[in-house]
């Protein structure tokens, strides 16, 4: 009977985390010489399968798919360790897809990746593997409508491949389940067993059965991740291509000292200096860092693009779009970008901020130096990088080289040869220090002789001129006169004014009271008002009773005495009171009767 692996069903991550839980673990023993195998067609994979990796231009295998296609087509669960840029995703996906049955309309494969950008990439991968045989892959991440990623797996999906949090809310919304699950591939292990995936990791590996073949593969696996690793793997075929942390040999390494406020600059100068064709990637710690940097180098005449989680889902697989097409010059990035993803024209890995520990420099310097090409890795470190960046000189293998910060990137004209001229005297520096200047001596004042009286000057009378000026012509202002408008009173109202009493504030410093001001009599005018003409009352309709279908009788009418009609009302004098309205009168049906004008 084959060992149970332990299921953590309901079990939540520890405080402390996976890290604080790594005393006596083996590490992974790396195979020194992998076998030699020439080509794909080495293994019984299916023939659509090996057609689409040649039609991919690959065509002999890497040591790490040399050691983990084999134990995958032989249906073990495989822990695998290798340097980045090295097949990983081939390495599984090709005897993955080799082994499930299009027919099932089911999803047999499920492969969960930290990033939404590797999530593409890795379904991309698929995509061509299994698009001759007729399998259908399925896009799961966050950041995305569901709607389309629910017509996906109605139609079918037999290989999901998504991230954690996008993959538990469709399990739960009851679109995506796991009862014929017979693959579940941890892409980046290393980053899915941390504290932030861990949770949500185990339970996902809980909805799938025991039965299912677990695939770990990764660049790192600290103690403590793989001891997470053996846990959830059931006798696992465990394979490495390296002891420890490794990375490529064809990355050449280095570091420049360089104080904050110069980073800037320093980055400049080197996209500046490097060729045309170079493309440079660029990774800062945080998403303000990768805004700050972007505003500062998007005025370069280079397209410089930035990419973080901030942005939203379309907008990310835009930029990963035109950087893999070689649109962009230069990304600036978190490390969204630091894990699987395979740009293979990258040459240059820039850290403008120095990573966290080993292995995320490790990741990092990973994305340059791919398939075999040659790739640079430069690390600016200032002062108060010191205490990360001294650790990870401490613990990589390998040597990493000091280098000076770029020079100007100016080019200096050719100066034309100087003449000879004869040599200058100094100046003195001082203005204080130079003698005055020498003045002519001047000749002795003389005293101003006493001054005489002098005898009254006899003017001639002067001529004066009359100036007889012709008398001013005055424009006589006669105004025509002023068509005033008749102004139209009001009718004056012959009733008695009431005039109130005016309240007068105490004056304070009055020492006595005013007197009685004495006015005098108004004349009262008499104005001859014209006599009113009233308009004709509108009068509502009359409302007459509805009128009886009953039979008339014959009987004779009774008397109405005449209507009379009333004089018409005099109007009151000023002071006189206006007469009571007489009675209103009712007719014989009980309503109010209205007498006729």
């Amino acid at each position: 009977m084959s060992p149970q692996r332990s299921h953590p069903a309901g079990r939540r991550g520890s405080s402390n985390g996976p890290r604080a839980q790594s005393a006596d673990v083996e590490p992974l023993h790396p195979t020194a010489t992998p076998p030699e195998i020439d080509q794909f067609r080495h293994w019984q994979l299916e023939p659509h399968v090996q057609d689409a990796i040649e039609a991919m231009g690959i065509t002999k295998p890497t040591p790490i798919q040399c050691l983990a296609i084999g134990p995958v087509l032989e249906g073990k669960d495989v822990i695998a360790k290798a340097e980045t840029g090295t097949g990983k995703t081939l390495a599984f996906g090709a005897p993955m897809m080799s082994k499930i049955d299009p027919a099932r309309a089911s999803v047999l494969g499920l492969v969960l990746t930290p990033t939404r950008e590797l999530a593409e990439q890795v379904a991309t991968v698929l995509k061509q593997l299994g698009e001759p045989r007729g399998i259908k892959v399925a896009l799961i991440v966050g950041g995305e409508p569901m709607d389309g990623q629910i017509r996906a797996l109605k139609a079918g999906a037999q290989v999901v491949v998504g991230t954690p949090g996008r993959v538990l809310d469709l399990y739960k919304q009851r679109f995506l389940s796991f009862p014929w699950t017979e693959f579940a591939v941890l892409d980046e292990a290393d980053e899915m067993l941390e504290i932030g995936f861990l949770d949500d990791v185990e339970m996902i590996l809980s909805y799938i059965p025991e039965e299912r073949q677990t695939l770990l593969f990764s660049a790192t696996f600290p103690p403590a991740l793989l001891k997470l690793a053996r846990k959830h793997t059931r006798t696992p075929a465990e394979v490495a291509t390296a002891s420890g942390v490794k990375t490529v040999d064809n990355i050449q390494q280095s570091w420049m000292s360089v104080g904050d406020e110069d980073k800037p600059l320093a980055l400049i100068r080197m996209i500046e200096q490097c060729d045309e064709k170079d493309v440079l990637l660029i990774f800062c710690g945080r998403r303000e860092d990768v805004d700050r940097l972007y505003r500062r180098l998007e005025r370069l005449p280079y397209s410089i693009k930035a990419l973080h989680g901030g942005y939203d889902q379309a907008a990310r697989f835009r930029v990963m779009s035109a950087f893999r097409t070689g649109e962009v010059k230069a990304l600036v990035a978190t490390d969204v970008a630091s894990r699987g993803l395979d740009v293979s024209h990258v040459t240059h890995v820039i850290n403008y901020d120095v990573p966290r520990d080993i292995t995320g420099y490790t990741h990092r310097i990973g994305r340059t130096g791919r398939a075999g090409r040659k790739g640079a890795a430069i690390t600016l470190v200032s002062a108060r990088d010191d205490r990360r960046w001294i650790p990870i000189q401490k613990q990589a293998t390998w040597t990493i080289d000091e280098v000076p910060l770029p020079g100007s990137s100016r080019q200096a004209r050719p100066s034309a040869p100087r003449r000879e001229t004869a040599p200058r005297e100094e100046r003195p520096a001082a203005r204080e220090d130079r003698p005055a200047p020498r003045r002519e001596a001047a000749a002795p004042r003389r005293e101003p002789a006493p001054r005489r009286e002098a005898a009254p000057r006899e003017h001639a009378p002067r001529e004066r001129v009359s100036r007889e000026h012709a008398p001013r012509e005055r424009v006589s202002r006669e105004h025509a006169p002023r068509e005033r408008a008749p102004r139209e009173h009001a009718p004056r109202s012959h009733a008695p004014r009431e005039q109130a009493p005016r309240e007068h504030a105490p004056r304070p410093h009055a020492a006595r009271p005013p007197a009685p001001r004495e006015h005098a009599p108004r004349e009262r005018t008499t104005r001859e008002h014209a006599t009113r003409e009233h308009a004709p009352r509108e009068r509502a309709p009359r409302e007459h009773a509805p009128r009886s279908h009953a039979p008339r009788s014959h009987a004779p009418a009774p008397h109405k005495p005449a209507a009379h009609t009333p004089a018409p009302a005099r109007r009151p004098h000023s002071g006189e009171r206006a007469p009571a309205a007489p009675p209103r009168r009712t007719g014989h049906t009980g309503r109010p009767r209205r007498d006729a004008d």
